[in-house]
């Protein structure tokens, strides 16, 4: 064990209270750990406990959205589609002032003046209810606006399998999952044996969650959608990741355009579905450098790339199966584990 046990620590005193389940996932100059520490679901009413491996399924909530982006580039690879398509082509009924000028770059930039999120599921009884729903919504500030947004990732959902002729759950299996060999990755429900439990969903589900997607609006689109859905084990993120680090799938050199910062907000910035370093208190700490880039998920999930140190870090846990009101201790969790893993003595240490 080298680099991976600094931040055993950090996971182990926060098991228990943070999370139940956690698996941390380096990769470094063609060389590869992990730990996984806690059990997987301690709620006797959603299945029985088990140890957490470095094999256990997680929901990857927006980390699905790495690989929606990964499906919309591969056509755009083929020239079925440019980031220049409206997205008003893909999805007719998006109409109303000012949206057709909102282009498929706009929503991977989430520079669509799009709301950010919306009940959709109060209403949605179907995937299709669940597009028409976000599709009815007015822009909600100018477009070139950053606004982290799901609507236009739930609209996805339509407007790719329009493009593709097949279910979206088909194509992403066929074009994007297969193809990177995310083995075990797909939608759920999955069986709740191997997968991390999430919230008490007691306001729209009435029971614990394990296997079944925990976003309220990917649950009313069948489990099957653009912004979340996925569930996965590490290697399974791994594999995603490729997408954007070595060009699988998408070629190299929308790949590299995915990683180039196009859209900057208050702290944040963006590229083509990927979050890049923030400029200030970045959740991937003080050593990853500007040229880092991966995206988080709010179960818990967040991988992060630093090409300059050839780092790759992956981070799955079940955050909200004690509620959601730990926003800050598990942005200061991901500090830490990054920060140890990414520190330059570590990275010393390692070379030698």
């Amino acid at each position: 064990m080298t680099e991976i046990a600094a931040a055993t620590p950090i996971v182990d005193a926060q098991l228990g209270s943070l999370f139940t389940a956690c698996v941390v996932r380096v990769e470094r100059e063609g060389q590869r750990e992990a730990l996984a520490a806690g059990t997987l679901c301690p709620d006797d009413r959603a299945g029985p406990d088990a140890p957490c491996t470095v094999d256990s399924v997680f929901d990857l909530a927006s980390l699905t959205k790495l690989a929606t982006t990964a499906l919309l580039l591969s056509f755009v690879r083929e020239r079925q589609l440019t980031l220049d398509t409206p997205l008003r082509e893909l999805v007719p009924d998006f109409k109303g002032a000012g949206k057709d000028r909102v282009t498929l770059f706009r929503v991977l930039t989430h520079t669509a003046g799009l709301a950010w999120w919306k009940p959709l599921w109060r209403e949605a009884k179907s995937a299709e209810e669940a597009v028409w729903l976000a599709a009815q919504e007015p822009l909600a500030q100018d477009i070139g606006t950053f606004t982290y947004s799901d609507l236009g990732y739930v609209m996805l959902t339509a407007g790719l399998a329009k493009v593709g002729g097949a279910s979206f759950a088909d194509l992403m299996r066929e074009r994007v999952l297969g193809a990177v060999e995310a083995e075990t990755a797909d939608f759920g429900p999955r069986p709740r044996e191997g997968c991390a439990a999430t919230e008490d969903d007691r306001e729209y589900r009435g029971r614990r969650l394990r296997g079944e997607v925990h976003d309220e609006n990917a649950f009313a689109m069948g489990g099957v959608a653009g912004h979340a859905g996925l569930f996965g084990t590490a290697a399974d993120v791994a594999a995603l990741v490729r997408v954007f680090r070595d060009g699988a799938v998408v070629g190299n050199e929308l790949a590299v355009l995915a990683r180039t910062e196009h859209a900057v907000g208050e702290n944040a910035r963006r590229g083509l579905g990927l979050a890049l370093r923030a400029p200030r208190d970045a959740m991937c700490g003080r050593y990853f450098s500007l040229d880092s880039y991966g995206h988080t998920g709010f179960t818990g999930t967040s991988v992060w790339v630093d090409p300059s140190q050839d780092l790759t870090v992956i981070v799955l846990t079940n955050r909200v199966y004690f509620g959601r009101a730990n926003d800050d201790a598990m942005y200061r969790f991901r500090i830490a584990v990054h920060e140890a893993l990414s520190a330059p003595e570590n990275r010393a240490t390692i070379s030698a």
